[in-house]
């Protein structure tokens, strides 16, 4: 996609949240939809590989995930921290949240959805929290500023080990960081990344460290140039 219709793509998603934040029941609804369009979207480790070449000596590398809509669609625009902080968006990946099966379990049929930072179990049950309170979540955060983002750390797709041909999935979940029982208000929307392997390893863990964006620091949302563009600023 050219970056100009990337660029539209994000208004396009900023402009349903921000009509949502101000009550709009119909925008409400066609987030929630956009939402549950899909399922996971895919990456290579062949494009986990370039962005590894590109990330060297990065201190904190991450990848920044923006939501957008295009033809109607939810996608997400991928794009390395690097990347993103000098403006060069020669390296956006554009991925479709889909239900489409995902292509090793036509290989592998034998193996199963884990990888190495949870339990499978807390990934599953964080998966199946979206699921189930997708829409009584959205409707709690009416107040808090939505996420136009979210930043997955590079090490939640380099820890994979993947070859060139294999993929891993990134899957929405809800959680939080507090201790106790926390009122559903608290929880935020992360990408969990897991990778295939064999069936008796899957008590093994999954990557979880994403960050939903908004809310930024003034001197962090200079990280996010893509970001900044969309909202034409430059």
């Amino acid at each position: 996609m050219e970056i100009e219709n990337i660029c539209n793509a994000m208004r396009k998603w900023n402009t349903l949240t921000e009509l949502y934040q101000i009550g709009n029941k119909v925008s409400e609804q066609e987030i929630l939809n956009a939402l549950n369009q899909g399922t996971h979207f895919s990456v290579t480790g062949k494009e986990i590989q370039d962005w590894k070449n590109n990330l060297e000596h990065e201190e904190m590398p991450t990848i920044h995930a923006y939501a957008g809509i295009d033809e109607g669609r939810l996608k997400f625009f991928l794009i390395d921290s690097k990347s993103d902080a000098k403006a060069d968006f020669s390296h956006i990946l554009v991925k479709e949240f889909t239900r489409d099966s995902v292509d090793p379990w036509q290989q592998y049929f034998s193996e199963a959805l884990a990888a190495p930072s949870i339990d499978w179990e807390s990934a599953v049950n964080r998966n199946f929290r979206w699921n189930m309170f997708g829409s009584t979540w959205l409707d709690l955060n009416r107040e808090k500023p939505f996420f136009r983002l979210i930043v997955i750390p590079f090490s939640d797709y380099e820890k994979l080990g993947l070859e060139e041909d294999q993929l891993c999935i990134s899957f929405l979940g809800l959680t939080t960081l507090l201790k106790d029982r926390s009122s559903l208000s608290d929880y935020h929307i992360e990408f969990i990344t897991v990778k295939h392997l064999e069936v008796n390893e899957m008590s093994k863990e999954a990557e979880d460290f994403s960050t939903p964006r908004p809310p930024f620091t003034m001197s962090d949302q200079q990280n996010f140039q893509l970001l900044i563009k969309s909202d034409g600023i430059v």
